[in-house]
């Protein structure tokens, strides 16, 4: 989501068992036996079980930084939490949110949360932050708690665990690629449609760094993720070059610009290209393509963490619970796109569109080099002064 990993080189060389956990069906068992030599208890950092108070005694308030339309009910995206809310506890309180660097700078700045939902390219950073008295800011997940842990996939729960401890449940994950007006333009598969002098005035870019990412793979750089100053430099010119190209920089969602006509191709996520076609929680509905470009796709995942002095150590695990169950994962799945991380999904319960466009039913979907898995950027902060750069320009 852009969201967003640190999945490194790791994921080329693992296993997925059938689309990475949205495909449940005759893998579940699989994994649940694989899950039955884990006891799944990672343990909670901070106070001791028997120190905590109970459930009952929590006041289960609890307070979520969270993604827009992930929760709060805007979307109908209170079904993320259904199961949650019929046990009867509270409704979460959130704090939303466009980006994931904004999270983490304002608990590195002292706010704080119960649970925080990131994307995995910063996952080491979040599990680094440390109070002014130098205790951590996050804790591990009990897994023994989560009701869900035996269903989730274990390769992605993988990239979670840090030091040997479960510090991110792993949820949600998805791609990124062009998509265009298919009515408007039949463009090669490559990101260089965000790059085309054809298409003048109707192209949109995603307002982030990750533009110097597609670019590079685009242009055939060895490693986007960790170029040298003189290989952003001359991404950082290339940019600047095509800046007279774009219409728009997108912030949230390119999708209304392209079914007004606004714009015809845009650096997009798969819910974009779901919300365009129609499908999912709005109506408008134009022809458009979500790319499968010959560079590959980046793709993202995002987890659920814990942070240290949370009041609502139970609240939160039965929330994440819910929000890993196969209710939130076919309402995900079927309403934004995106991948979910339970096996026990039936595939026959998600939309024949949506298993073509993103080949479902191909176990190499999510691995290199069909997918690049996004990873921490090495320089970070060099990229973003350059996109700085870029943007100025424009």
């Amino acid at each position: 989501m852009g969201q967003p990993s640190m999945l490194g080189d790791r994921l080329g060389r693992r296993d997925f068992i059938r689309y990475a956990g949205l495909v449940g069906m005759g893998a579940s068992g699989l994994l649940a036996a694989c899950r039955e030599a884990d006891t799944g208890s990672s343990g909670g950092g901070g106070t001791s079980a028997s120190a905590r108070p109970t459930i009952d005694q929590e006041a289960g308030d609890l307070r979520i930084y969270e993604w827009l339309g992930y929760g709060d009910g805007s979307y109908g995206d209170d079904a993320l939490w259904k199961d949650y809310k019929k046990a009867g506890y509270p409704a979460p309180k959130y704090t939303k949110t466009f980006d994931d660097d904004a999270g983490y700078t304002k608990v590195a700045q002292g706010q704080r949360w119960d649970i925080v939902h990131p994307c995995a390219y910063r996952f080491e950073d979040w599990v680094d932050l440390k109070n002014a008295d130098g205790s951590p800011v996050m804790q591990p997940w009990d897994t023994s708690l989560i009701s869900t842990w035996n269903d989730l996939n274990p390769a992605l729960q993988e990239f979670g665990e840090i030091d040997g401890r479960q510090y991110f449940i792993v949820a949600d994950w998805g791609f990124a690629a062009p998509m265009y007006r298919s009515d408007k333009i039949q463009p090669e598969d490559t990101w260089g449609v965000l790059f085309d002098d054809r298409y003048r005035g109707r192209i949109s870019w995603w307002d982030s760094l990750n533009m110097f990412i597609v670019a590079a793979y685009y242009n055939g750089v060895a490693d986007p993720w960790a170029m040298t100053d003189e290989e952003l430099e001359q991404q950082r010119d290339f940019l600047i070059s095509k800046v007279p190209l774009v219409r728009t920089f997108w912030v949230d969602d390119p999708a209304p610009d392209l079914v007004n006509g606004d714009v015809d191709v845009a650096y997009a996520w798969q819910n974009h290209w779901w919300e365009a076609m129609g499908y999912g929680v709005k109506a408008d509905a134009v022809p458009t393509v979500y790319m499968n470009p010959k560079e590959g796709r980046t793709s993202w995942y995002c987890g659920f963490a814990l942070f240290a002095d949370t009041d609502n150590y139970y609240h939160a695990h039965e929330y994440v619970s819910a929000w890993t169950g196969t209710r939130a994962a076919e309402w995900l799945v079927n309403n934004y796109a995106y991948g979910h991380t339970n096996t026990s999904l039936d595939i026959s319960t998600v939309n024949d569109d949506l298993v073509q466009a993103f080949s479902l039913d191909d176990p190499n979907v999510l691995m290199e080099p069909t997918s690049h898995p996004e990873r921490p950027i090495q320089g970070r902060d060099r990229y973003n002064e350059l996109w700085l750069e870029v943007k100025a320009a424009a």
